[in-house]
């Protein structure tokens, strides 16, 4: 199968003759391209900017289309719409600095557990405290765009509640914790997004983890402990998505080179974000674009929070005319989440820009 029928398999997308493209972004960001672009709804938004995917959780992951919150009462889920952290009870702090906008979370719960019993005590989620029922109907609104089911994970999420620095000792010195702390948040993310494409996987196109796996110039973790503790988990999450004609995109930041033929070959369909400052993407889309999807490649940490008008439309039309070839590229900024001090005149050139030259 060629580069451009996978494309065409992993994006509904209405104009199958461009390029597709994505965006996720803080809702401070999201406020100010509304007022920027005079629209009101999101999708007004998505279209505005030619966006064809839409992610469940919405673009700014905590205001889409869930599954209904049914389970016990719990502040955390009070008009809950996909936030991640709820699942951990965990709370999200908003601090204004300088800079923008930062997000804290308080210290991971379960860091100074010592055993598995204890960690037992932990108010670990419940797929039954979720109701499937609506997400059909309310899918069928979004059948113009791609539809992304995102939030899962097999190894980010549980850095969250262990911490990383004793999850990776863990996974050194005590691979049963380790063992046991993975396959608790995999095995519930698994059984969630189970019963999500058992009600509408029809209507869904990409299923997506996020699990940073790389540090700017190096692996997280080596390539041994990832085929020890992650790939298992990752290939269970890709056959659930194949089961149902669901294409898996994989979202890790870093330089994870070393690891994308470990990707390929547990099934993943879509590798995300191909950021620039850790690989260069036009090497990753020689080396591997015939076998995977590249989303992303337009560096956010330099040219676009920090470079002019001219200079984002410079980068985005290079990075776009050498990514489409052949297809299997989806646009995207190299962090798909975009914060809020990017300019937003930066944001919308790079859209308009990426439009522009993504199609074939």
């Amino acid at each position: 199968m060629d580069s451009k029928q996978r494309i065409k398999l992993a994006t509904n997308h209405r104009e199958p003759d461009k390029v597709p493209a994505h965006m996720n972004a803080t809702k401070w960001v999201v406020a100010k391209l509304k007022k920027a672009l005079d629209v009101t709804t999101d999708k007004e938004l998505l279209k505005s900017l030619h966006i064809d995917i839409y992610d469940m959780r919405g673009i700014d992951l905590n205001s889409g289309t869930v599954p209904k919150y049914i389970g016990p009462e719990n502040e955390l889920f009070t008009n809950w719409k996909g936030g991640i952290f709820s699942f951990w009870n965990m709370r999200e702090f908003e601090n204004k600095t300088d800079a923008g906008w930062t997000m804290e979370a308080p210290p991971p719960p379960l860091s100074n557990a010592l055993s598995k019993e204890e960690c037992e005590k932990y108010l670990w989620p419940d797929n039954n405290w979720f109701d499937y029922s609506n997400l059909r109907k309310e899918l069928e609104e979004w059948n113009d765009f791609s539809i992304m089911a995102s939030g899962a994970s097999v190894f980010q999420h549980a850095t969250y509640i262990r911490g990383m620095d004793t999850l990776m000792m863990d996974m050194m010195a005590n691979p049963d914790m380790a063992h046991y702390i993975l396959g608790k948040i995999s095995s519930f993310y698994y059984e969630y997004y189970r019963r999500m494409f058992e009600e509408a996987g029809d209507l869904i196109d990409i299923f997506a983890l996020a699990d940073d796996l790389g540090m700017q110039n190096t692996l997280l973790i080596s390539p041994e402990l990832f085929e020890e503790y992650v790939a298992p988990l990752l290939k269970k999450m890709a056959e659930l998505a194949h089961k149902h004609n669901i294409k898996l995109l994989l979202h890790t930041c870093g330089d994870i080179e070393l690891l994308i033929p470990h990707f390929i070959e547990l099934g993943v369909d879509i590798l995300d974000p191909i950021q620039p400052e850790s690989m260069n993407p036009l090497e990753i889309k020689e080396k591997y674009g015939q076998q995977i999807t590249l989303r992303g490649g337009i560096s956010v940490q330099d040219v676009v929070s920090r470079g002019t008008i001219e200079e984002v439309k410079t980068e985005t039309q290079r990075i776009v005319e050498a990514l489409k070839s052949g297809g299997g590229y989806i646009f995207s900024p190299g962090h798909p989440v975009l914060q809020d001090d990017i300019p937003v005149e930066n944001i919308i050139t790079m859209y308009k820009t990426g439009y522009k030259f993504g199609k074939y």
